[in-house]
């Protein structure tokens, strides 16, 4: 085997290891949260020792940043390239996406309100998390405005802020009636009381 081979044969290892920690951690820190959450079990649930988790990440913070930049990755190919009436089509996928996994709304859920107080690790991420979801949204109500695809009298940020407000409530909701609503129906309804034409199906 040559020695490029067992390089990309390790780094292959690295990684599943790395997703297998930043997956067990995900699950306790939505269970626990953060500041309850202990490396043993993470550890644990990740089939290593601690000393292996912190091979990999040194930290319990670094490990929460590398969950959240997971997610942010995810939630990223929905807004990519979009812009206007198609990125608000868009907020349509990642409701059926949070709806068909409450393990992540649920991880959401646990640590945006754990993480309200100024000395969290996750305060300030959460603050960029919110900024940049409104400016996104935002940014899509205005070019719909621009477009004439915006009904009369609607603030793009109002309607951006009852948009983010609609989402993280039924989340939550949603954890404790699992199936009682659709909230991707419920967004599309939303989403299209501001617009002057309906959505796609």
């Amino acid at each position: 085997m040559s020695t490029n081979t067992a390089r990309r044969g390790e780094y292959a290892k690295t990684a599943r290891r790395r997703q297998q920690i930043v997956d067990a951690a995900s699950v306790v820190f939505a269970k626990v949260g953060f500041l309850n959450a202990s490396l043993g079990e993470i550890a644990s649930l990740a089939g290593m020792s601690v000393a292996g988790l912190n091979h990999h990440f040194p930290t319990k913070t670094s490990l929460l940043e590398a969950v959240f930049e997971q997610r942010d990755a995810e939630a990223e190919t929905f807004f990519e390239g979009n812009s206007g009436v198609a990125l608000l089509q868009g907020l349509i996928d990642v409701a059926e996406r949070d709806q068909a996994n409450p393990s992540v709304t649920r991880f959401f859920a646990m640590m945006s309100a754990e993480s309200t107080t100024e000395d969290h690790p996750a305060n300030a991420y959460f603050k960029r998390r919110y900024a940049a979801i409104l400016s996104h949204v935002e940014g899509a109500f205005r070019d719909a405005q621009a477009e004439g695809e915006l009904r009369s009298g609607i603030e793009p940020i109002e309607a951006a802020r009852a948009y983010v407000a609609l989402s993280d409530g039924l989340q939550v909701q949603g954890l404790y009636q699992p199936g009682a609503f659709s909230l991707p129906q419920i967004t599309r309804k939303l989403l299209e009381s501001f617009l002057v034409h309906p959505l796609s199906p």
